[in-house]
């Protein structure tokens, strides 16, 4: 009985997948090319709609993902929209050699593993966008970009941001930033720099009292 529901169960999903409109966005898999947050939203969500009819071996990978810890909006006058893409060795996942008795046979794929954990930041304004595998650089990159000159900033004194602290803007920061900051960094979605420890130190967005990144910069 269950091998006959499972031959249904595919026989539906072959059927909706021939249903689905021919695709011509942007790739389902990995691309360098730029594409605007759009495509690449409406690339995840096909890949996505695609794979929940496939068995596990057949999925698309490696696509880019929308980054839940990253930034997607306005920042000053640039646009900052984060995203993932996991292309990490999946070795649980891999068949196994010749003559090893397999586990789990059916969710073995093989080894299609081609880099590592990469973050891509696509800027829809000026329509340009950086890939890295280090989330602080490919953020600085975007920064080199929209706030030219940010890597000359002071570091906002320990005493006044504390442990991360407050992302409000208090009294004390505004007249340090007035003093210390200028006109061009004191806008909506400016980046402020903070000093860190060696743990830690990931640019956190969303955390400047403009409403920019704290970006971190180690001791």
């Amino acid at each position: 009985m269950s091998t006959l529901m499972e031959a249904i169960d595919q026989l539906i999903a072959e059927d909706a997948l021939a249903a689905l409109p021919t695709w011509e966005g942007a790739p389902l898999g990995f691309t360098s090319r730029y594409y605007s947050t759009a495509d690449l939203d409406a690339a995840a969500a096909r890949r996505a709609e695609i794979n929940s009819l496939k068995p596990w071996g057949e999925h698309i990978r490696h696509g880019w993902r929308a980054d839940l810890c990253g930034m997607r909006g306005p920042l000053g006058a640039h646009t900052m929209t984060t995203y993932m893409s996991d292309t990490r060795c999946m070795w649980d996942y891999h068949q196994l050699e010749e003559g090893q008795r397999p586990r789990l046979v059916s969710e073995r794929i093989p080894c299609e593993c081609i880099g590592d954990l990469l973050y891509l930041v696509v800027c829809d304004t000026c329509e340009q966008h950086w890939i890295d595998g280090d989330w602080n650089a490919v953020v600085e990159a975007w920064h080199d970009h929209a706030f030219p000159g940010w890597r000359d900033l002071p570091l906002l004194p320990a005493k006044l941001r504390g442990q991360m602290g407050t992302a409000k803007m208090t009294a004390k920061h505004e007249e340090w930033f007035e003093a210390n900051y200028p006109a061009a960094f004191r806008v909506q979605g400016a980046p402020i720099l903070t000093e860190r420890g060696t743990h830690g130190n990931r640019h956190v967005p969303s955390y400047s009292p403009y409403g920019g990144f704290d970006l971190g910069i180690l001791r």
